[in-house]
């Protein structure tokens, strides 16, 4: 995937995100299309790649949301390290391997991003985890299952019965 076409894939889901996820919302808890993305894109690449994406993906979601600005980019680069030094290569082709790496994904930035969104109160802290951070983790990787699998069907090609494509 070229440069170009990524970028424009995560205006995209930035702008999915921003808008039309908030109507998605289950007890509270929302999807998060970024670390679908972010998972999506880094899975298969090397760990200094990864961190610059994890950093630009998250950057832009704080540009959303400027009251808390690196939070989110500070957050995908550790989750991105972690997916690409941890998933890459480890896991099998499987859309269910790639739901659980979201949920632990997901899981992951919520542990960074907590902390300081809670101003460090340890009650705060456990509290949103088992509220919210458990619930949008399974959301995120149930929703991301459902997109991998939707792409794996699109871009499977097909081979006719005479050899070609």
């Amino acid at each position: 995937m070229n440069i170009a076409r990524i970028i424009f894939v995560a205006f995209v889901v930035f702008i999915l995100q921003v808008t039309a996820i908030g109507r998605l919302g289950i007890a509270g808890c929302f999807p998060d299309l970024m670390i679908i993305l972010l998972v999506a894109l880094v899975l298969e690449r090397g760990p200094v790649v990864a961190v610059i994406i994890g950093f630009l993906l998250g950057f832009l979601q704080d540009l959303g949301n400027a009251s808390f600005l690196g939070m989110n980019a500070l957050a995908k680069s550790i989750v991105a390290y972690g997916v690409s030094r941890l998933g890459g290569g480890l896991l099998p082709e499987n859309v269910l391997y790639k739901g659980l790496i979201v949920f632990a994904a997901c899981l992951a930035d919520d542990i960074v991003v907590l902390p300081i969104v809670n101003s460090f109160s340890p009650g705060d802290i456990v509290v949103s985890f088992f509220r919210y951070s458990l619930l949008s983790a399974l959301y995120s990787a149930l929703l991301g299952i459902a997109i991998y699998a939707l792409l794996e069907l699109l871009t499977r090609r097909v081979v006719r019965r005479g050899g070609g494509y």
